[in-house]
């Protein structure tokens, strides 16, 4: 019970109230970017759905994708599904038959009142990446823990490089500015962001 109401008290300091009970949903919302942008903030990056991002624990590589989403079709009220490919042996080579792939669903159900005070109950946000453990806020944001990401333009897995020069690794850093790139504008204006 104690997890479920700390879980709806960050909720509820992230998500408008507007938005979390449904009213108001057309409304822009600066932490959802638009269908072709990437947000990379302080403690995650926010990818357009189709779009790879990277991510690094040490010798260990995924790339994520998700997939579709929805808010408020059915009781899981805020619904992503995605595609992973993980390799652990420290190549990053996602052509080698060690890569271990599959897909999973996140969600929020639908808010529920008990006397008076929204409750979210059953929520799913935490996505395994083989030996990589990533948490999900909607619609398709990755929040950084321990782990380095790397948002990228590519749609395949056969596209993906590792250590392609242009990828920007970013760690978590409360200091940072959030900004919003347009997908095609990911690798322009590069920054030394790896520190």
């Amino acid at each position: 019970m104690v997890k479920k109401i700390i879980l709806l008290a960050i909720f509820c300091a992230v998500v408008p109230a507007p938005f979390l009970l449904g009213e108001e949903k057309s409304r822009t919302y600066p932490w959802i970017p638009g269908p072709d942008e990437v947000l990379i903030y302080r403690t995650g990056v926010s990818m357009p759905l189709g779009r790879i991002l990277l991510i690094r624990k040490g010798s260990e590589y995924c790339a994520l994708k998700f997939t579709k989403s929805w808010l408020g079709e059915t009781d899981n009220d805020h619904y992503t599904a995605y595609e992973f490919h993980y390799q652990a042996d420290g190549g990053g080579d996602f052509s080698k038959n060690n890569v271990e792939s599959g897909a999973g669903e996140l969600f929020f159900p639908r808010v529920r009142g008990w006397m008076g005070i929204p409750v979210i109950s059953g929520a799913k946000q935490t996505i395994r990446c083989g030996g990589i453990k990533l948490t999900w806020l909607f619609i398709a944001t990755v929040r950084f823990l321990n782990n380095e990401l790397a948002p990228t333009p590519w749609t395949s897995i056969t596209e993906v490089n590792v250590h392609d020069p242009k990828i920007q690794w970013y760690r978590q850093d409360r200091s940072r500015k959030d900004r919003t790139v347009h997908i095609d504008r990911l690798w322009d204006n590069q920054e030394d962001v790896s520190k």
